[in-house]
């Protein structure tokens, strides 16, 4: 429904928006489990630092990807 009201420049700095903070998640998601795996080693099963390595693992994925995305609309933005 707001497409009717916003040009697709304002459309493009939303979408930015919302992927820059989707970028930042990732980022503290993948920080947040790398300072809880390296404090927590010791007292953990190997399966829960397996789970964590791979929670490390597909939020930097996601990470490249917002990243990757925001590059692409910024590009899309200057063509505007």
């Amino acid at each position: 429904m707001y497409d009717l009201f916003m040009s697709k420049i304002d459309k493009i700095k939303a979408e930015i928006s919302f992927h820059e903070k989707m970028f930042f998640a990732a980022l503290a998601v993948v920080i947040g489990l790398i300072g809880w795996a390296a404090s927590n080693f010791l007292n953990v099963p190997s399966f829960i630092l397996f789970l964590i390595l791979f929670g490390v693992f597909a939020s930097s994925i996601f990470g490249i990807f917002q990243y990757k995305f925001i590059k692409q609309l910024i590009k899309e933005l200057e063509n505007a």
